[in-house]
């Protein structure tokens, strides 16, 4: 099923540059293969058409409208508890010069994602099964990344504490949590006191709406200051 016009517009907003039926295929392709899994294993509750579209693509791809250099950098981005594929699968179809590591501790969920990832064709993305930490301490992956996304996983003073190993040393290196404003606002305090004391800084790019009604959304951005 094709996505409503205002989805393809949100999603060329977020600096998608392939919006053509063809591209939009292979994202409605990972829809299908997730409503199927979804009967045997609890992925998500989001699979009708609509919801996977508003609620998954596009939430995810909107890192795209405070980070746009995604849009066409190779920066290496882990996805720390990705789940069903979220925002990982997203990223990677709609951003082909990313390097993405999906990390998830759950190995029915991983096993997913790892065959959806390959199915897809998406060269550019590959999950981990394991915990943030754990990789933090596996040879090669210490300091590794340029970024960390994380949705729906934990607060900024947790994941923080269990991803920022992964993280490249030097400035710029960054944490960007998907939230919403009333969320944002519950883990600012404690986000700024953690941040200063690890020698990052804490930014909150304005919030927006996903298409079609969908919901308010808000980044959290920690960056490494030093």
């Amino acid at each position: 099923m094709k996505p409503h016009p205002d989805i393809v517009e949100f999603l060329a907003r977020c600096g998608v540059g392939d919006t053509r039926d063809a591209a939009l295929a292979t994202m409605e392709g990972f829809r299908e293969r997730l409503a199927a899994a979804n009967r045997e294993t609890n992925l998500t509750r989001l699979v009708t058409p609509e919801d996977f579209w508003t609620k998954h693509v596009a939430d995810s791809l909107a890192l795209g409208l405070v980070k746009p250099e995604i849009a066409d950098s190779a920066l290496s981005l882990a996805d720390v508890g990705c789940g069903g594929g979220f925002p990982l699968v997203p990223l990677a179809w709609g951003f082909p010069a990313l390097k993405l590591s999906g990390i998830e501790s759950r190995p029915r969920k991983a096993a997913f994602v790892e065959g959806a990832v390959a199915a897809l064709g998406l060269a550019n993305c590959r999950v981990i099964a394991r915990q943030a930490r754990e990789v933090c301490g596996l040879p090669g992956w210490a300091g590794y990344f340029d970024g960390v996304v994380a949705r729906a996983v934990g607060d900024a003073e947790w994941l923080l504490s269990e991803a920022r190993g992964l993280l490249r040393p030097g400035r710029g290196a960054f944490l960007a949590l998907y939230k919403t404003p009333a969320s944002v606002s519950d883990e600012l305090p404690a986000a700024r006191r953690v941040a200063a004391r690890s020698g990052f800084a804490v930014s909150v790019p304005a919030a927006f709406d996903l298409p079609l009604g969908a919901g308010r959304r808000q980044f959290l951005i920690l960056t490494r200051s030093a």
